[in-house]
């Protein structure tokens, strides 16, 4: 297989999965948005055009390998059927045929976590799909309930940030924020590189900012007991485990990530990194109070306050809970049913325990509290595939397997507006 074969592929599986990931956000898909249907048709279009050069480069590389090899060529063959078999996987099908690639495509990655690559067989090797580095991409059918899974156990995206699908490194936050309009004439500012219009910026003034996506990798021990155990167990394993690692991580990240090989965090845009959150209620002697909180609300633009919600860290979340109105009722209302959150005046509210405690001195300087709309305000960039690297030797003296799962991942601030801080 040649780099520009692989290649070809790798993009157009992106897409594929990019596409899958869309459609699989809604059981009904009739609440799809309109944007998002064009967005995945466009990247089924390009999917397809990817896997017609594809298997025009195939072709070209098995003639010019049968022509140097005229008796050789049973192996190339034997790929050619390994290879048609994969790419039915990489399509997600439901027919019978597709179904039955699929439960092969986890087998042989599951043949390839207990044993390593060099168990497989060629036509085995050649179902598997590698990255540039050599890192086996996890079948789709494994990946995806990983996706599914982490709005459940992560906070930050349970409380609905705006996910941007890519198969880039990096978004142009213009291309999600940096839209004009005006009644009558438009006046149209110049496109060099030093202007822009997002993050609530004075057009003209700032210079194009990017989103970076970053490599978020989660280290699993496995037992080699637990290597040999059922396909559908191990599968299972491996997604409850990585899962919940990228979860921690995420919410660490989103909450006070520096911006340096992670996201930018909402705490450090609220006190310490520009484009900085300005809107703020300041309190007073590490105390939040129903009034403050009832007013940063209204902090926030009338067309972005009613996706808003509250977040709190450990310690303010907990003096929140005990504010009570002139009637001895609790303001905050625990959650009745699991997976909703609890609420504030009607408002989602949520604990994210890497916000910043509240100050111990008299100053109020720590954003302990915010109120959001995360949709409009805070952009997650996936990019939507999982790669494993399994590490033989490393472990072996404590009776495990080592096991690097990598997820791209980025995020940042996009809408200073659309936060409010309590500096308490």
């Amino acid at each position: 297989m040649t780099t520009r074969h692989q290649d070809l592929l790798d993009k157009s599986l992106q897409c594929i999965h990019l596409a899958r990931a869309i459609n699989d956000r809604y059981e009904d898909p009739t609440k799809m948005t309109t944007q998002e249907v064009g967005q995945r048709k466009s990247l089924l279009v390009e999917a397809a055009r990817l896997k017609e050069l594809a298997e025009a480069q195939k072709a070209q590389d098995d003639l010019e390998t049968w022509a140097s090899k005229p008796d050789g060529d049973g192996q190339v063959l034997a790929g050619i059927a390994a290879m048609g078999e994969a790419k039915a996987v990489q399509s997600g099908g439901t027919d019978p045929m597709s179904q039955a690639n699929s439960r092969i495509a986890v087998q042989r990655f599951a043949k390839a976590m207990r044993s390593g690559k060099q168990s497989l067989t060629l036509e085995e090797k050649a179902a598997l799909v590698e990255d540039a580095t050599g890192e086996i991409l996890v079948p789709h059918d494994i990946a995806t309930p990983i996706f599914k899974d982490l709005p459940h156990l992560a906070i930050f995206r349970s409380a609905n940030p705006l996910i941007r699908p890519t198969t880039s490194d990096k978004v142009d936050v213009r291309s999600l924020t940096a839209g004009t309009a005006a009644w009558g004439k438009l006046e149209v500012l110049g496109t060099g590189s030093g202007t822009a219009t997002g993050r609530d910026a004075t057009p003209g003034t700032t210079t194009a900012d990017v989103i970076s996506v970053h490599d978020l990798v989660g280290l699993a021990k496995i037992g080699v007991d637990e290597l040999q155990d059922t396909d559908f167990n191990l599968v299972s394993l491996v997604q409850t485990v990585v899962g919940e690692l990228f979860a921690q991580l995420e919410d660490d990240a989103f909450g006070n990530g520096t911006g340096t090989s992670q996201p930018w965090g909402i705490a450090m845009r609220a006190t310490q990194a520009s484009p900085l959150i300005t809107q703020a209620v300041t309190g007073t002697n590490a105390t939040p109070t129903g009034d403050g909180l009832r007013s940063m609300q209204y902090r926030m633009p009338a067309r972005l306050r009613p996706g808003g919600a509250y977040f709190a860290s450990t310690d303010a979340a907990e003096g929140i809970s005990l504010l009570k109105d002139t009637t001895s009722n609790y303001l905050w209302v625990p959650s009745m049913r699991v997976g909703d959150p609890d609420t504030l005046w009607g408002k989602p509210f949520y604990i994210l325990e890497w916000l910043p405690a509240m100050a111990t001195s008299a100053a109020a300087v720590d954003a302990s509290v915010l109120f959001a709309n995360l949709n409009a305000g805070y952009a997650v960039v996936d990019r939507q595939q999982i790669t494993m690297q399994r590490l033989d030797e490393l472990f072996a003296a404590d009776g495990v397997v080592g096991f690097l799962f990598k997820l791209r991942v980025g995020g940042d601030v996009i809408r200073p507006k659309a936060f409010v801080k309590y500096l308490l």
